[in-house]
């Protein structure tokens, strides 16, 4: 099994656990194409349940992937035209012009090319147990919007009530997460954008409690049985759930979990 955490600052810190069973059937998800976030140019095919797939064209015009100080990999999500949003520890005391930013395409560092002008780094962030796992990056220049195949995300609504009983997202519901990670633990990069369907997981199951700092601020997400995963390269990439308004919002990003499947 695999546990992945991580923290937020708009939004509650995730801890995923990715583990797949048996294919399952292909969910085809239309979303809202007047609304100013949430929705990509091509509607997201996504196996549901079982996940660990390559993700369509134009389908997750959010996702970023990110190049640090020439040798690391992280994932990330467009707020705005100018700001990211990703996991603390990937970028945490790096240079900002050390962080590149690549957006509006599936292939890992092409797209939009942008570099960072400013990183802020959750103030509560804890590098020992990865509480607070949230960074968000300035780009020196903005991203061009217009485009078809650049979008942004939405950021969750949640009172602060709900956030701090830790009953959000509530277990069972579906999540995608995204990135560009190995496909094996210490394997090689995929070519494209990967994919992949988990459920989110109640707190007080022994798989999750166990690793879980602290539920206000994390969760744990996956599918008992064994197979694909989030793995090296997936940190910071978007765990997103698809609302009743027919709009994607983010529930948090990846952080940290227990080897890969």
């Amino acid at each position: 099994m695999k546990l992945t955490f991580s923290s937020v600052t708009i939004l509650p810190c995730t801890v995923l656990l990715f583990v797949i069973i048996q294919p399952s059937f292909q969910y085809v998800y239309s979303c809202n194409s007047t609304v100013a976030c949430g929705c990509s140019s091509n509607a997201a095919s996504v196996t549901r349940i079982v996940g660990g797939e390559s993700a369509g064209t134009s389908t997750w015009g959010w996702a970023v992937s990110i190049f640090i100080s020439g040798t690391s990999l992280c994932g990330g999500a467009i707020l705005s035209s100018s700001w990211i949003i990703t996991a603390a520890h990937c970028v945490n005391r790096i240079s900002p012009s050390q962080v590149y930013v690549y957006a509006g395409s599936n292939t890992r560092f092409s797209g939009q090319s942008r570099v960072a002008s400013s990183i802020t780094v959750h103030s509560s962030y804890v590098s020992s147990t990865k509480l607070n796992d949230i960074a968000l990056i300035r780009l020196g220049t903005a991203l061009t919007m217009s485009s078809s195949t650049v979008s942004k995300i939405c950021i969750p609504s949640v009172s602060s009530t709900t956030l701090s009983a830790g009953e959000w997202p509530s277990a069972g519901l579906a999540v995608v997460a995204v990135g560009w990670g190995t496909l094996s633990e210490g394997g090689s990069l995929p070519s494209t954008l990967q994919q992949v369907t988990v459920k989110t997981i109640d707190y007080r199951h022994s798989t999750c409690s166990s690793v879980l700092n602290n539920r206000q601020v994390q969760f744990c997400a996956g599918i008992s049985g064994g197979g694909k995963d989030t793995c090296q390269g997936d940190s910071g990439g978007p765990i997103m759930m698809f609302t009743t308004s027919n709009q994607w919002v983010l529930v948090g990003v990846t952080s940290y979990g227990i080897g890969c499947a």
